[in-house]
């Protein structure tokens, strides 16, 4: 519930750049992983697992892109 609540808040108050966009959408991603782990059976928590890694993962590619194009880590250019 921490983890959803500094979320929310990160994508309130710093909303304007986008690593911050990606490092609320990491606890997002991390508050439904401590909530869902319990339930979820084995094969469903590895393609969540999966899933959230893969998403790390390009969301790292599209920031560095646009730092690449833009030379800016801005959401709204």
């Amino acid at each position: 519930m921490v983890f959803l609540f500094i979320s929310m808040f990160m994508l309130f108050f710093k909303w304007q750049r986008f690593i911050f966009i990606l490092i609320s959408l990491e606890f997002l991603m991390l508050s439904l992983f401590l909530s869902l782990s319990t339930v979820l059976s084995e094969m469903m928590f590895f393609y969540f697992m999966c899933f959230s890694v893969i998403s790390s993962i390009l969301g790292m590619v599209v920031m560095v892109g646009n730092m690449k194009i833009y030379g800016s880590d801005q959401c709204i250019f």
